[in-house]
């Protein structure tokens, strides 16, 4: 079984388009700000990099920072902690003494006490911006001079006779003393290049990426109007996406028939219904939810829940006013967007699935899209693929039938030919017409017609199929 990680990042073909935007904007010399979810840079697995990975990998050239500090050997610090003290050396511990000579006080009080550190003040926000300039002054190569600041931000922009820095600098501001210094630096940049005048392909260019926590209250919007392009982690995964990644967490099916490839059909769908853009939930769903039937939906929902991190917090049950997307988290949503248990998925507002499983009802409403999705067209080609039967065991004349149990036309429109109405009859007028004697079936297509009816009636009543319907309508679907 394969599972979500091996249908991450830019493989993806929601996320590829979503970075391909990112991408245009960069290219075309605009600075942006992209903004994730905390939960993703907090993300254990470093989602948040593979994402910058895959970004980065269709430019050219680029300045990253904070520099990924190398980490300190694990093995010297084993070695380390591990040493044992030096034979014929004081070992640092008072003798024990069968009578009290005041030495182990004496031994004692030589041992200074370990001093308390003291608390580090943290950077203003002057002194932050600063030192990440002076941080990008050494990878730029650029030279100190007396005033950092506005000596870099005029060496990227070509101030004097020097070449101006087209290399995008990219900055990961939740790595960052003060994350807010990326975000200062990005204004001042953009600033900068305006009173320079510089084309787009001679402007220096920036790429912040950050969390709404990261950034003063308001702060995005004020960049948007500055010529920033601000693109926000949302609606990047579709439907075809959670579509991919249960299809690679789902196991192999056993056999080939038709029916088993409806069946699971029916059961991937579902899946993707129900977890929406949340792949992690529908990875470990694909594996868990082995019988596809619906009453047993819940319960295998509530184990993968119960084995995944709590969400620190859940969407508000409702929000006034919120009934579309848009293009970006609503304020009133973005605690919830930052937890990681709202977005946007073809083009509607996604709770996380813990919130529907408090509802009943919401999760029979998923699965009943999810049923209509697949079924329905395959009922609307067994109703006509069965007008030929009712054609062969009409018992009375076409033209009777069709006026008696065709569909009603309307006042003053021209009357179609008998064939033509029975070629559009439903399936309940098909199946009051057998009752009435109209038409004769023997008990194989009786039993058909019967299953196509009730299936077709209860998906029109917003009703899903319970898994012994669903298994029958299969059956009838496949014969």
């Amino acid at each position: 079984m394969i599972g979500a990680a091996a249908a991450e990042g830019a493989s993806l073909p929601g996320i590829r388009v979503w970075l391909g935007r990112l991408l245009a904007d960069l290219n075309s010399g605009r600075s942006c700000l992209w903004l994730l979810p905390r939960r993703v840079l907090d993300d254990t697995g470093n989602r948040a990099d593979r994402l910058l990975d895959d970004m980065l990998h269709e430019l050219a050239d680029f300045v990253l920072l904070p520099l990924d500090e190398a980490p300190a050997s694990a093995s010297a610090r084993s070695t380390a902690s591990a040493r044992s003290p030096v034979s014929g050396r004081w070992s640092g511990l008072a003798p024990v003494a069968d009578f009290d000579d005041g030495l182990p006080d004496l031994l004692m009080a030589r041992i200074p006490a370990p001093a308390e550190p003291e608390p580090q003040t943290p950077p203003t926000a002057a002194e932050a911006l600063a030192d990440l300039l002076e941080r990008l002054a050494k990878e730029l190569g650029f030279a100190a001079g007396s005033d950092p600041t506005g000596d870099v931000l005029a060496r990227l922009t070509g101030g004097g006779t020097v070449t101006g820095e087209t290399r995008p600098v990219v900055i990961r501001a939740w790595r960052e003393p003060v994350s807010s210094a990326a975000a200062h630096l990005l204004r001042r940049l953009v600033a900068t290049a305006k009173e320079a005048g510089l084309p787009p392909d001679r402007r220096p260019r920036a790429l912040v990426m950050a969390s709404t926590e990261d950034l003063p209250t308001g702060l995005p919007d004020q960049l948007a109007r500055e010529d920033v392009a601000v693109h926000w982690w949302w609606g990047a995964t579709g439907r075809l996406d959670t579509a991919t990644v249960v299809a690679l967490a789902r196991p192999l099916l056993a056999s080939a028939t038709e029916r088993r490839h409806l069946h699971e059909a029916v059961t991937q769908a579902t899946i993707s219904e129900v977890c929406g853009p949340f792949l992690d939930i529908a990875a470990a769903l694909a594996g868990r939810w082995n019988d596809g039937r619906p009453e047993s939906l819940a319960s295998a929902l509530h184990d993968v829940l119960a084995d995944l991190p709590e969400p620190a917090a859940m969407p508000p049950q409702r929000a006034e006013g919120i009934r579309h997307p848009g293009r970006r988290p609503d304020e009133r949503l973005l605690t919830s967007w930052n937890a990681g248990t709202v977005d946007s998925w073809d083009g509607r507002l996604r709770r996380h699935p813990g919130y529907d499983l408090a509802y009943e009802q919401a999760v029979a409403a998923r699965v009943w899209l999810a049923q209509n999705h697949v079924l329905l067209p395959l009922l609307d080609d067994a109703r006509d693929q069965f007008t030929s039967t009712i054609r062969l065991r009409a018992r009375v004349p076409l033209a009777r039938l069709a006026q008696d149990y065709g569909p009603q036309r309307e006042p003053g429109a021209a009357q179609e030919p008998a064939d033509s109405a029975v070629g559009i009859m439903e399936l309940g007028g098909m199946w009051s017409a057998h009752c009435d004697g109209a038409i004769t079936l023997n008990p194989a297509e009786r039993r058909r017609l019967r299953t196509l009816r009730e299936a077709r009636n209860l998906l029109a009543h917003r009703v899903p199929l319970d898994g012994n319907r669903l298994q029958l309508l299969v059956d009838e679907l496949c014969r």
